[in-house]
């Protein structure tokens, strides 16, 4: 019997140490296999988990290395796709600023020549030189403007705070400002309006759109021209309505458009900088809403539909 028992301890001591050894061997294996899976990751190598699902400490640990690995990746994406994009957004601010900087340079010449040679300074020529130096400055102020107004809309520095009010009463005030502009051109408006409309919305921002699209039907529109304007309202949406019947766009532009800077094939002699329809796009949105547009035949129609209830 005592040699029996002495048997079995000598055995199960043999036996608890040989499971050690093979355990502290697997352990140094596991451990060799996660410092190089975390050398792989500081390298930037794509990994692929060998112990997918396994209920034990490795196997954890390797899963964990490998959704590390996958949320860096990530992230440089983003963080490239950044970059490339302020790189985008820089050349394209710098080759909308060239023109009007380049005006100002040449006609800033012209007038210190003309001022240096002695001649008469009350003449036709000082008039257009100063007139265009006039126009230049306007035009980097409006692109100054709505550089810093798009940078705040994307980065949510600028809140939209809604409110119940009249949206017919934001969409007349519009009107009232491009007045002049609309007789300039001799258009007119065929205007359809409920009684009222009361929608949600931030009447400084939601006015802003709607003075682009405006802005942008005038612009596109032949002298003499016309242009529609309607408010309605369903059980959903309040939708604005403007559809001009001038230049119009190419099929397939009709997400094109909303592009920044973009500006269709049509457009020649227009000016502009392809940034008005953007922002409008970025406040409806901004208002839980979305702006469409639509090829007509002549012309474009463009649809702001907002939600009525916040």
């Amino acid at each position: 019997m005592i040699w029996t028992a002495a048997v079995f301890v000598i055995g199960l001591f043999i036996g608890g140490v040989a499971v050690y050894w093979i355990q502290r061997r697997r352990r140094k294996l596991e451990l060799r296999e996660i410092g190089r899976i975390a050398e792989d990751i500081m390298n930037g190598k794509p990994l692929q988990a060998a112990a997918p699902g396994e209920e034990t400490l490795y196997g954890r640990i390797e899963h964990q290395l490998v959704r590390m690995q996958e949320m860096l990746r990530g992230r440089t994406e983003e963080a490239e796709k950044s970059r490339d994009e302020i790189q985008k957004l820089i050349s394209e601010i710098a080759h909308q600023m060239r023109t009007p900087l380049a005006n100002m340079e040449t006609y800033t010449g012209l007038l210190r020549e003309r001022l240096e040679s002695g001649e008469e300074t009350k003449t036709q020529p000082l008039l257009v030189y100063t007139s265009a130096l006039e126009e230049s400055g306007r035009k980097l102020h409006f692109l100054t403007e709505s550089f810093i107004k798009m940078s705040r809309l994307e980065q949510g520095i600028i809140q939209i705070r809604k409110e119940e009010t009249d949206l017919l009463q934001t969409v007349k005030n519009v009107l009232g400002q491009i007045q002049n502009q609309a007789e300039e051109k001799q258009i007119c408006f065929d205007i359809t309006f409920p009684e009222k409309v009361i929608c949600p919305h931030d009447a400084n921002w939601l006015g802003e759109a709607i003075g682009n699209l405006l802005d942008n039907a005038l612009k596109y529109s032949a002298p003499g021209g016309r242009i529609e304007l309607s408010v309605c309202e369903n059980e959903m949406f309040a939708k604005i309505r403007v559809r001009d019947f001038g230049l119009g766009i190419d099929p397939g532009e009709e997400n094109q458009i909303f592009r920044r800077f973009y500006r269709g094939n049509r457009v020649t002699t227009q000016e502009g900088f392809g940034l008005g329809l953007y922002l409008a796009r970025e406040i409806v949105s901004l208002h839980g809403g979305f702006l469409l547009a639509k090829r007509m035949e002549p012309g474009l129609l463009m649809e702001i539909s907002l939600p009525v209830e916040l």
